[in-house]
């Protein structure tokens, strides 16, 4: 994935992260911070605990120290220090960094990804319900450089420390998708394949474009037929409802953060005129351009 794509994707939905926990905690502990509606998430910044999705004890897996996992659709799931998970949810007080790491306690940094964009559960459809990216996995990789400086700045106790914690878990989100998702189907997956990745791209990042399903195989060096196939059983809807959709994700965020004009917006997205525009708005999102600029 180019890092113009990437940055396209951002800026569209605005992703930001959002550190609610930075903390330690000691003893016999049992945590679920589902809840949120939006992609969360969880560091181990020293220590070990063991995870649980769903209520599934058969399938717990170990964290370790700068063991990554997030959960794109705020999956219902349990951290603790005990495989058994006997410990009473979310009863147990973390404490600070204060008086240094604590002897076998857990230390955790945990957030979400908020938004206000209602296509994003659109581009995270495929994603699993849950990732966990180990320390040994990324090795000495870019996304390991920045999980070793989040893990560094949560036990430094300096000023402004939840600012600088979720920047860089937003540069740990950013890199998730461009490096370390292996996915068959959806969004990223099409951003990743050989044959698609050309094409999307450039719808992302070229929305006002006149596309037709013509020149968006060309790019592909395929037939429309087998580039029509080949692009819904992959991203999971048609060429040109993914054009829409994404002229309309576009649109949405010029009329909500900067307030322009309906016709301004649908030129900015390859609209001839307002009345074809807001129709597609419509449909998409069930609302008009107009309630969205009001909003």
């Amino acid at each position: 994935m180019s890092e113009t794509t990437l940055s396209a994707l951002f800026s569209t939905f605005k992703v930001s992260a959002e550190v609610f926990h930075n903390g330690q905690y000691c003893g016999s502990w049992s945590i679920d911070t589902s809840g949120t509606q939006y992609l969360s998430f969880h560091l181990v910044t020293h220590g070990q605990c063991y995870l649980m999705v769903n209520g599934n004890i058969g399938q717990t897996q170990l964290l370790k120290r700068g063991d990554l996992v997030l959960f794109p659709h705020d999956t219902k799931h349990q951290l603790s220090n005990e495989p058994t998970f006997l410990s009473e949810v979310n009863t147990s007080k973390s404490i600070n960094y204060q008086g240094g790491v604590k002897v076998d306690a857990t230390g955790l940094v945990c957030g979400y990804f908020s938004h206000q964009h209602p296509l994003i559960k659109q581009m995270t459809e495929y994603l699993p319900e849950s990732i966990v990216i180990s320390a040994d996995e990324v090795g000495t990789s870019t996304l390991a450089s920045i999980v070793q400086l989040l893990v560094n700045e949560s036990l430094a106790e300096e000023k402004g420390a939840t600012f600088v914690l979720e920047r860089l878990s937003e540069c740990v989100l950013a890199l998730l998708f461009r490096e370390h998702l292996d996915m068959e189907q959806g969004l990223f997956a099409a951003l990743s394949h050989q044959k698609l990745n050309s094409a999307i791209s450039t719808i992302i990042n070229q929305p006002e474009a006149k596309w037709d399903l013509e020149n968006l195989a060309k790019l592909s060096h395929m037939s429309r037929t087998s580039f029509s196939e080949l692009f819904k059983s992959v991203v999971g809807t048609s060429v040109m409802e993914f054009v829409t959709q994404w002229r309309i994700s576009v649109a949405y965020r010029l009329l909500k953060d900067e307030g322009i004009p309906t016709l301004a917006a649908a030129q900015q997205v390859g609209y001839e005129n307002e009345s074809s525009f807001s129709k597609a708005f419509k449909r998409v999102l069930g609302k008009t351009p107009g309630s969205v600029r009001c909003s």
